[in-house]
């Protein structure tokens, strides 16, 4: 995940000669500076300026290998380039280790439809906001909005969550029932479409249209595939490596919840007509907002699979208030040519694989890194654990 607005220089001097060479074999000859891009939990990006320009280099971490093929991975993030939904792919080492790519400076977005307490700490700065003010608002305009940079919308919200925010729209019959929820008795009314150009909910929308159109490739998993691939690499550490009590008593919690995880994947499988294109991880850090238009990095888990994968993404990690997420769901699944017409009651399960999913990954990735390292990933397990509805 990478937060292009969040850089600090890369002072090492060591790392910067080591660097050097590979922009070299880029074509990059004549570096002015190097900075470490914040926000990445696996991958490690750096933007990279020249006399001509500003890049990003990517350096892959070896245990993300796991997790995807490098030739998929390319394949969708061509895919998406050509349809100028993303960075510009330049350069692959031999290796597949380096990634260079353009860099897309994000704008900032104004936070008047956001709630308020969840983005206090992420206000740009008074000189950003006066540079934001000079080319995109007017004076009367600027004295009532906060700009924030896309990332500031960051909020884990779990099915309960959504489901709680869709009942105080008055949207689920008999009160607030997630089973009720999950069996059909749901009833989505049209809420009016927020109309401002930044509108994180439209720029969301757009995105999500745009990106099931696009052509699947060669390449699919279904939920159900995904979930039995990552539990039986799981299964094949814990047989084979000398892993901690950590891990271990981490495991076990998702073996206990291995029935709610089947049940949810066949309530996905019921819904589905047909796969469609999905990136899979279109979380706030791996957006970019350029020019009223949103643009995605990092395609590892990009593949043909279920349509409300990315739905479920989108409404489990954004800070979007419930009147936004009901935007989200009834445009997005409105004549949805690849889910039946009662998808809607499986947008909760969608959520629940998100974060199931979330801690598999942190599993893998802490059983293939170092102990320093691997403390890390159990943490963000910790982080993802309360979310899934049967875990809490």
């Amino acid at each position: 995940m990478l937060d292009v607005n969040a850089a600090k220089p890369y002072s090492t001097r060591e790392s910067f000669n080591t660097l050097l060479p590979i922009l070299k074999r880029a074509g990059l000859e004549q570096v002015l500076s190097i900075c470490e891009l914040s926000g990445g939990l696996s991958n490690h990006n750096y933007k990279i300026t020249t006399p001509t320009g500003c890049y990003v280099l990517r350096v892959n971490a070896d245990a993300a290998d796991s997790f995807c093929t490098r030739q998929q991975e390319r394949f969708y993030w061509q895919q998406l380039a050509q349809a100028k939904l993303a960075p510009a792919l330049l350069w692959v080492s031999e290796d597949e280790r380096y990634y260079l790519s353009d860099f897309i400076e994000s704008d900032l977005i104004a936070s008047d439809f956001i709630e308020s307490d969840l983005i206090e700490s992420a206000v740009a700065s008074a000189a950003e906001c006066a540079a934001i003010e000079h080319n995109v608002i007017d004076s009367e305009r600027f004295q009532r909005k906060r700009l924030i940079h896309w990332p500031a919308l960051e909020r884990q919200t779990s099915a309960a969550d959504f489901v709680l925010g869709q009942s105080s729209l008055g949207i689920l019959h008999h009160g607030y029932s997630q089973q009720a929820y999950l069996n059909h008795e749901l009833s989505l009314i049209p809420i009016q479409q927020d109309k401002h150009p930044n509108s994180a909910a439209r720029l969301l929308l757009e995105l999500l249209l745009q990106l099931r159109e696009l052509p699947t490739g060669h390449y699919a998993i279904s939920i159900t595939e995904q979930w039995q691939e990552y539990h039986q690499q799981m299964l094949a550490y814990q047989a084979s490596l000398a892993l901690t009590h950590d891990w271990s008593e981490r495991v076990a919690k998702l073996l206990n919840i291995q029935i709610d995880i089947k049940h949810w994947c066949d309530d996905l499988a019921a819904c589905l007509i047909k796969p469609q294109f999905c990136h899979r991880d279109l979380n706030p850090h791996n957006l970019l907002l350029k020019n009223n238009r949103l643009y995605c990095i990092d395609f590892e888990y990009a593949t043909a699979s279920h349509p409300l994968c990315e739905l479920a993404v989108v409404l489990a990690t954004h800070a979007l208030t419930p009147a936004q997420q009901n935007e989200l769901v009834t445009q997005y699944l409105s004549e949805h040519p690849y889910v039946s017409v009662n998808a809607v009651a499986a947008v909760p399960a969608a959520i629940d694989m998100y974060w199931v999913f979330a801690c598999y990954w942190a599993l893998l990735m802490a059983a293939q890194t170092e102990p320093s390292r691997s403390a890390d990933y159990l943490a963000w397990f910790d982080c993802f654990w309360p979310l899934i509805t049967q875990a809490s």
